[in-house]
Formats: structure tokens, sequence, C-alpha cells
């Protein structure tokens, strides 16, 4: 079977897109560190002329693009050379490392001078789901944000560039927001992963889990729902 990742919500369509665009001309050749899926690499690939690479810990199924290279591996240690792109970006992945500085110091050795080195993460104390029980909704947020990797990463992530010898660091804050509840949209997936995280840790009872759901999906049939998030981007330079 082909490795082909899902549709892309339009609210994350949008963000990425504006991502690349961080650029003053479109990125000949772009690293994706913690490219999962490859959504950003499958998006990117519209615009990127000339070479593509994902990396990520687990191993890819077949690839349905041939443009895109799929490499096995660890962001602190990439095998590749210097200069070998001239945009390096992470999408949610540094909350995960155990030693960001020293990925975003390999982000900034793999990157051309004239290169840039992008990072992009939630921070998962502004999630917002508006429904109608809202001291529930508080109670499965705080204990998703208190139990997790780091999801404050993204306000970190000036200081740890700074750390990791990269310059001119500009700070963008974004908030996505959709009105929809349904498969597809990039809440519905995060519900998902709340959910299954939550109900491995035992933190909250699968009857509130259950309510919650039941609570969205209420709102979302009367007109009354809404889910907003922060993402922290911020864009560097290799010394």
């Amino acid at each position: 079977m082909h490795d082909r990742p899902p549709p892309l919500p339009a609210s994350l369509r949008n963000h990425y897109q504006w991502l690349l665009a961080r650029s003053d001309a479109p990125p000949s050749r772009l690293l994706d560190i913690g490219a999962g899926q490859g959504r950003l690499l499958s998006l990117a690939g519209e615009a990127v002329r000339e070479r593509l690479v994902g990396i990520d810990p687990k191993r890819p199924g077949e690839r349905a693009d041939s443009r895109i290279a799929r490499v096995i591996g660890d962001g602190q240690r990439l095998p590749f050379a210097g200069n070998s792109f001239d945009f390096v970006v992470e999408t949610e992945t540094l909350e995960w490392v155990r030693d960001p500085v020293s990925l975003l110091r390999e982000a900034a050795r793999v990157c051309s001078p004239d290169g840039l080195v992008v990072t992009d993460d939630t921070d998962w104390d502004t999630l917002v789901f508006a429904a109608g029980d809202a001291k529930l909704g508080r109670r499965i947020l705080r204990a998703f944000c208190d139990s997790g990797p780091n999801g404050w990463i993204g306000r970190m992530a000036p200081s740890l560039m700074r750390r990791a010898g990269l310059r001119a660091i500009e700070v963008h804050v974004r908030v996505i927001a959709e009105q929809e509840f349904k498969p597809g949209a990039l809440s519905f997936w995060q519900v998902q992963v709340i959910d299954e995280w939550l109900r491995a840790k035992a933190l909250v009872t699968t009857q509130e889990l259950n309510d919650w759901r039941a609570d969205l999906h209420q709102a979302a049939d009367c007109g009354d729902y809404l889910f907003s998030a922060n993402r922290y981007v911020c864009v560097g330079r290799p010394a």
C-alpha cells in the first residue's frame, strides 16, 4: 500500500502555506525533521523545485510521491552533510525531543548559510474547544497539558534557537481556528490524540471522555462549536 498522507485540513493547509512563504523565494531543498505522515512534504512538493526530504524515527511505508525521500533517523543526529538544504523545518517535534538544542544545532549545520531554520509548535495551554460543559472541558485539557510531552516548547523556541547559535530570529504567533467537528478537521484529530493519551494514562475516567466527545458533537450539531489553538513559529538563520 502507498504511504499516502490523509488530506490536509483547510486550516492546516493555510498555515503550512504561510509557513513555506517565510522564504524570500520558493526553497529548492527542504528538510522536514519529524516528518510523520508527510503532510507538510506533500504540500511543499507543490513549490519546492529540487529536493524534498523527511526524517522520522518511525519506518515509512511505500512512497506515494517519488520525489520525496523518506529517511529513518534521529533529528538530533542528522545523516546529512552541511549545506544540504536551504529550508529546514520541524512541526510539533521539539516537544518530543530530549535535547531540543541539539536538534536545532543539527538543523543549523545542514542548512545553507543563507537558508532558514523554522520551528512550528502548538501551545497546548491555548487549546480551546467551545462546547456546553466548560468545567469538563477544562478538566480534560488540563489533564492533557500537564501530563504529556513539553506542550510549552513553542514559548521556549526563541531561547533554544539562540542557544543553538541561530541568529536574526523572528517570532510569530499564528491562531488556527475551525468551526467544524468532523473527520478530516484538525480539531477532530486533536481530540483523538487527547482521548487516546488520557485513556492510556488513566488520568480521567472513560465516562468523562465519552461525555466530552458527546458534548463536542452536540455543540457542532447546533452550530455552536469552535476550536482554536496558538502555534508559535520561530524563524532563524545559521550563524
